[in-house]
């Protein structure tokens, strides 16, 4: 099992978890005679050439324009109907990006008229990725006013307490000045909205209640119903105590000593105290949680707190610069907070040390953390990679309850006949009512061959219908094919390797990079070999593949690279920590011709992957810049219940030359290099992403989605996966097609012409 929490935030700058890309021009020109002169063999290799040399112009021109040596009028017929299609992509892409943008403006303008500041954001997001123009696109008059209206609403809703609705418009002003030159509005944005999300995030963890009312409030403010707004479940009430449980001052000390030494971009002990203090600080003035700490609201005691937490604020610089030890002195300021405390507002010592231990993580990075006792079970279990359990992704609602998010094909709970939006109630006959995700994964989960019994409820139905369920393994696949053929008699799926068999191309769509990655895309490739032979090309879709393990990367890249660098790995002095080469033995695919698909959802692995063909030409790389995930975390065990996920270094790609640095992957605020670029960039809409996504994910389970309605909609017919390219819902992959389509093409006509 795996869950997630139930939020909306974004993997990158649209609402949707992916990102569009820049619009590459669609250009006509006239009818040209094919150039005779040219052989087949030859006009392939000048393709390949300009899609490696990221020459979009001319690779277009040659892929329109053949030469006049085809082999079989058959031959030329059929590469005629690729390009057609692929120009009808094209138009059809160029058309909605058109509509698409001015849609986003009249969105825009008919929000602002509304006086809707948290839609008109979201549609000034929507109109900046569409132009791919960031800067351009806020000096639109129109744009600009909904910044300075929105701007000037954030005091209003503070002062008012709706703080959800503060939180949504700081979220979207910094989307807006992300990628931009505007670097101080953006950081402004930034801190104002990190003080108001760690507030939201008090109020949800120590008083639920107030939360669900926030909630409920800003629901009430989108327009939905009251009847579909559910009543609060008081037995979150108290979960608090569980999440603090076990958090000692010794966990702290030792976190904050191995983070200020190990942390790739540490600069000692002072800015994590620092960051503790304004946790606690924010703590101190977050008046909705009053009521569960009544030290803050005692006037005099929370007046003394905040003072006193200003005042060892003040003092950390001159104390610091006169220790010969700052782990004293960071100790000894810890101290002083637990005596302020001790006669001020007398919060628990667990909420104190957690709040200020999270406070300085986030001076650090975001993919730093501490693994407190309440986390380190669930922690430890998604380490191990494989498990036992159902075969459900679950999530928990804003509202407190355990959600199927969707079964997994072939897995015991979707067999039983458990469904994408079921709400879990009982389990084994134990209600679930105030368990948070961790209490429902240790419940579901557990040895294998073993049952469990789900109770749950479905929308549109008023009885509860009860599943038991045995426990069985569980494989998360991350290598997947073009066309899905069933499951296999273990529950495996089976696939159609080739999204082009007459020109064997084939597609592998890899989701992740976990322990089975490698071998799983090496089986996909004896597939193919078994079923038509070695593939004349090969598609890497990793779009929207968040990465995984270093080894697994390396030795996926290894794979179509016989030498040089791979990655490398880099210190927080700026020395090489370690580097992979590529071994020759190990290159079975070397000489593929390979495109790679990238978009700003493919981060960490998938950018090693791209980034290492890219740098030795092993690959066209297609689509839009990589996220930008370029840092390695370790885990380090920092008491016998608690542990500290840390970052400790860079990863930076090989070079083209192999002897200059490479490129660094990871983004930095401020720094304009980072990620993979691709070589052709292709344009996709917001439309276009989330029904690409729709068709591939729908065609794969082949059930109807949770919210069908057959009595309005009629029986339910699972889309076909070659909608994407027939309906030109996928621009990026149709051009990663057609690129091997030319390149097949011409390497077959100079086959057949040696026989």
């Amino acid at each position: 099992m795996t869950y997630r929490l139930h939020d909306r935030a974004r993997l990158g700058r649209i609402g949707l978890a992916v990102v569009t890309v820049v619009a590459a021009s669609l250009t006509v020109r006239a009818e040209t005679a094919p150039d005779s002169s040219v052989s087949l063999n030859e006009w392939a290799d000048s393709i390949w050439d300009a899609g490696i040399d990221g020459d979009t112009g001319r690779m277009h021109e040659l892929i329109e324009l053949p030469p006049g040596s085809m082999t079989t009028k058959e031959a030329a017929a059929a590469y005629k109907t690729h390009v057609e299609r692929w120009h009808q992509t094209q138009k059809t892409s160029a058309d909605e990006l058109a509509e698409a943008q001015a849609e986003a403006l009249a969105s825009l303008d008919e929000a602002l008229q509304k006086d809707d500041l948290a839609d008109a954001l979201k549609h000034v997001v929507t109109y900046q990725e569409l132009l791919q123009e960031f800067d351009t696109s806020l000096q639109h008059p129109t744009v600009r006013d909904a910044i300075k209206r929105s701007d000037a609403a954030i005091a209003e809703l503070i002062e008012a307490g709706d703080l959800m609705h503060a939180r949504e418009i700081l979220f979207r002003l910094k989307t807006a000045y992300e990628d931009t030159s505007h670097l101080s509005s953006f950081n402004r944005y930034d801190q104002r909205l990190t003080e108001i999300s760690t507030q939201l995030q008090l109020v949800r963890r120590y008083d639920p209640a107030e939360f669900h009312d926030l909630y409920r409030l800003r629901a009430l403010d989108r327009g939905d119903e009251e009847s579909e707004i559910r009543a609060f479940n008081p037995a979150l009430a108290d979960r608090w105590h569980q999440e603090v449980g076990g958090v000692r001052v010794d966990i702290l000390r030792s976190v904050l000593d191995t983070a200020a030494r190990e942390h790739i971009d540490s600069e000692g002990w002072m800015p994590l105290m620092m960051g503790g203090i304004d946790a606690l600080q924010v703590l101190g003035v977050t008046p909705m949680i009053n009521d569960i700490f009544p030290g803050l609201a005692n006037p005099t005691a929370a007046v003394t707190w905040r003072d006193g937490l200003a005042d060892i604020k003040a003092s950390m610089p001159e104390r610091f610069a006169a220790a010969q030890r700052p782990r004293d002195v960071g100790r000894a300021i810890i101290n002083d907070i637990a005596e302020l405390n001790s006669t001020s507002v007398q919060i628990p010592h667990e909420v104190l040390w957690r709040e200020f231990g999270d406070g300085a993580m986030a001076e650090l990075d975001r993919f730093t953390e501490v693994i407190w006792p309440y986390d380190i079970e669930e922690f430890n279990r998604q380490m191990q990679g494989e498990f036992v359990g159902i075969g459900v992704y679950i999530e928990e609602t804003e509202l407190g309850e355990i959600r199927i998010v969707s079964p997994l094909e072939g897995k015991p709970a979707g067999l039983a006949g458990i469904q994408s939006g079921d709400v879990v109630v009982t389990v084994d006959g134990e209600s679930t009512s105030g368990w948070s995700l961790r209490d429902a994964v240790r419940e579901i989960t557990g040895p294998a061959e073993t049952s469990v019994t789900l109770e749950v409820r479905r929308d549109g139905s008023d009885e509860l219908f009860e599943y038991t369920i045995v426990r069985d393994r569980i494989r998360m696949h991350t290598v997947k094919g073009w066309e899905r053929q069933g499951v296999d008699e273990y529950g495996n799926p089976s696939w159609n390797w080739f999204i082009d068999p007459g020109s064997r191309i084939g597609y592998v769509r890899m989701t992740g990079f976990d322990q089975q990655t490698y071998s799983d895309l090496l089986h996909a490739i004896n597939h193919m070999q078994t079923d038509r032979g070695m593939p004349a090309g090969l598609i890497l879709d990793l779009r929207h593949n968040p990465g995984g393990l270093l080894e697994t990367a390396v030795n996926v890249s290894n794979l179509f690279v016989d030498q040089g660098r791979i990655v490398s790995g880099e210190d927080r002095f700026g020395e090489a920590s370690f580097h992979a080469s590529a071994h020759k033995r190990k290159a079975y695919l070397v000489g593929i011709p390979v495109v790679v698909l990238i978009n700003n959802g493919s981060a960490s692995a998938s950018e090693i992957v791209a980034g290492c063909l890219q740098a030795h030409e092993a690959a066209i790389i297609v689509g839009s810049r990589s996220f930008g995930k370029g840092s390695v975390q370790t885990v380090h065990p920092v008491t016998d219940n608690a542990k500290l996920k840390l970052t400790t270094q860079y990863y930076r790609l090989p070079s083209a030359d192999g002897v200059s640095p490479g490129r660094m992957v990871h983004k930095v605020p401020g720094k304009t290099e980072w990620g993979v670029d691709p070589d052709i960039v292709v344009s996709m809409t917001p439309d276009q992403i989330v029904e690409s996504i729709k068709v591939q994910r729908e065609s794969e389970l082949q059930e109807p989605p949770s919210d069908w309605d057959e009595a309005e909609k009629g029986p339910w017919t699972a889309p076909r996966i070659t909608d994407l390219l027939e309906k030109g819902l996928d621009p990026q992959l149709h051009t990663a097609l057609v690129i091997l389509q030319a390149k097949a093409y011409g390497d077959h006509a100079a086959l057949a012409s040696s026989r």
